[in-house]
């Protein structure tokens, strides 16, 4: 499931069409074809086409050709030009579409659309990167107060293809139709918001030499099979690691983050607890406790040695000191969240075996942004997290994003409002050190990570409703969503 930028798509178009052969015109009528069909299902009686003046336009105007060769009485073009000042196979487009009897008319500013059932939005696909101004922002504003039923081509005009960031208006689709692959700014919000349900249609173009390693993708069941450490009949506890977690003024945070690692098959759980708060009521009697003073390093370091992956961060509070620590032993691994993510201001980058979980408002500080630019630019502000710490990054919220150092991309599909409750993100990084105990490596734990917490929570909130879910429901709900993968596997 690749998602790809609008240069990636250009150079498989280019390879489709030099390499093998294929003229444009084909895929255009493949393209605009799969378009009119999507028009088709919801038996409009009126449709407008609102087409550019590039490529995407033509697609527009086969999607046109072919809703009129099936008998929609009613469909029109409102086009940005004129038929003769169209080029290349857009030019060809358009003239089959006039040759059959679709009528048109050039749009000019000031003017209202026509009243539809649907309209398709062909404009500029995967060619935005400014801010829409003049003519096109007005018709986009048009659109979006339109009532009709509304179709994207490649993506909604006004939103970029490659990031999914959207820096003025753009067009509010319920459906956006994607030609080969789809397009990685529908799936990264802001984007994904404008994009509605996503279709991506096979119209001809050779996707044989695409790769993962070039390619953003979506996080899948399959990412959390490969994290999973088998389990065979000479197993124990030891098999699937030790999580170690680094207990502070708040207990609460670290037990979710425990349950969290648990669940996820990790074998054991072990706290560094300060000796005020050992054997104190509220911790799970499966975990280990290993008492700690809160000012001796050593004992802290020597607690937590045996454990092959770390959570630090959840729950910690103002002392950092021992976390800090901990950090600078570049044999350790593991989670950095919540009050942990304060201490890379002051250290140097920590390397792809730490994973950091930080939301939008504790990215934002560390980047030095606000929260809204966070959330305006988020694969630029979680790629600028992964330069900075050489690490991999989870950047929540909906469509969390994972980032790895090697340039590696995937977006998470799985999650709902469901997840938005305290302690959900102590939870996330108990799981995904879960899996780092298991022997996955950071990148892997991270992408499977965020798809299992994803799943639970979808699943807790059906069990409940999105209103009432808790953290531990979450948490209670992992089982459910591990033997739903392992369920596919038999």
């Amino acid at each position: 499931m690749y998602l790809v930028t609008s240069e990636q798509m250009r150079s498989f178009d280019k390879h489709t069409i030099e390499g093998l052969q294929i003229p444009g015109i084909v895929l255009m009528d493949q393209a605009g074809k799969a378009v009119a069909k999507r028009a088709a299902l919801r038996h409009p009686r009126r449709v407008v086409v609102l087409c550019g003046k590039g490529n995407n336009g033509g697609d527009g105007w086969v999607a046109a050709r072919w809703l009129h060769h099936w008998g929609h009485s009613w469909v029109q073009v409102l086009s940005l030009v004129t038929p003769e000042q169209l080029q290349g196979d857009a030019a060809i487009a358009a003239a089959a579409a006039v040759a059959s009897g679709v009528t048109y008319r050039v749009v000019h500013a000031g003017e209202d659309l026509p009243m539809a059932d649907v309209v398709v939005d062909a404009l500029l696909g995967t060619g935005t990167g400014r801010p829409l101004q003049g003519q096109l922002a007005e018709l986009v504003t048009q659109v979006n107060a339109h009532p009709g039923f509304k179709i994207a081509v490649d993506v909604p005009t006004g939103v970029s293809a490659s990031t999914g960031e959207v820096p003025g208006i753009a067009v509010q689709a319920e459906e956006t139709v994607c030609m080969g692959m789809q397009k990685l700014g529908t799936a990264v919000s802001p984007g994904c918001y404008h994009s509605g349900q996503v279709h991506t249609v096979d119209i001809g173009i050779d996707l044989s030499y695409a790769t993962g390693s070039e390619l953003a993708c979506w996080t899948q069941a399959q990412d959390l099979q490969s994290a999973l450490a088998p389990r065979g009949p000479e197993t124990h506890k030891g098999t699937f690691g030790r999580v170690g977690i680094l207990v502070g003024s708040m207990q609460g945070a670290a037990v979710l983050s425990g349950l969290g690692a648990a669940r996820s098959g990790a074998g054991l759980i072990v706290l560094a607890t300060p000796t005020s708060q050992a054997n104190r009521a509220g911790f799970p009697w499966e975990f280990v406790q290993r008492p700690v003073e809160t000012a001796d390093v050593k004992a802290v370091q020597t607690a937590l040695s045996d454990c092959q992956s770390l959570v630090v961060g959840p729950g910690l509070g103002q002392d950092l000191s021992l976390a800090r620590e901990l950090l600078t032993n570049p044999a350790q691994k593991g989670v950095l969240d919540a009050d942990g993510l304060r201490l890379l201001a002051n250290l140097r980058p920590l390397g792809p075996q730490w994973v950091l979980t930080p939301h939008p408002k504790e990215c934002a500080d560390l980047l030095g942004w606000t929260p809204q630019e966070v959330q305006a630019h988020r694969l630029q502000a979680a790629r600028s997290l992964v330069e900075k710490t050489q690490a991999v990054v989870v950047l929540k919220g909906y469509h969390s994003l994972v980032l790895g150092p090697g340039g590696e991309i995937a977006v998470n599909w799985t999650g709902d409002a469901a997840l938005a409750t305290a302690g959900a993100g102590d939870v996330l990084a108990g799981v995904i050190a879960g899996l780092m105990a298991q022997g996955a490596d950071a990148l892997t734990a991270a992408k499977a990570g965020t798809w299992l917490h994803g799943r639970a929570g979808e699943m807790a909130g059906q069990r409940q409703n999105v209103v009432s879910t808790v953290a531990t429901d979450i948490v209670e709900n992992i089982s459910r969503a591990i033997s739903s993968v392992i369920d596919s596997m038999s």
